[in-house]
């Protein structure tokens, strides 16, 4: 189950940034335009990138006690208990492996910001 979540957390990760990227192209080529560095461009994405996962993160890790509770009571039956406390490290954990996800998706969409070509993108009608 936890490799199953991981892999949905890099399939969304990955859409989401493929998503922003895609809508920013025009930004991101005119950043290139501008001199700056390959670095400096992905960061550019990267820094939107961090902030939304922390955040989604932490506001996932509340919503996520209380809908364990409810998942926990509604499938509790008279002959099989379900434990209805996580453990701090649970939280820890999850919090730590999304942001290692992150970085991840981060280090592969790299790539494609780099393959951006400049003078296709800003010729480009929106």
């Amino acid at each position: 189950m936890v490799f199953c979540a991981g892999l949905l957390a890099v399939v969304v990760l990955y859409n989401l940034t493929n998503i922003n990227i895609s809508e920013r192209v025009r930004e991101i080529a005119t950043i290139k335009v501008l001199g700056f560095y390959s670095l400096e461009t992905a960061n550019f994405i990267y820094r939107e990138n961090i902030v939304l996962t922390v955040t989604g993160a932490l506001v996932g890790m509340i919503l996520g006690n209380m809908f364990s509770g409810f998942v926990v009571d509604a499938l509790q039956m008279d002959n099989v208990m379900f434990p209805k406390f996580l453990s701090p490290m649970s939280y820890l954990y999850g919090f730590v492996l999304t942001i290692i996800f992150s970085m991840l998706v981060n280090f592969i969409m790299y790539f494609k910001m780099n393959k951006i070509s400049m003078v296709e993108s800003l010729k480009s009608i929106e």
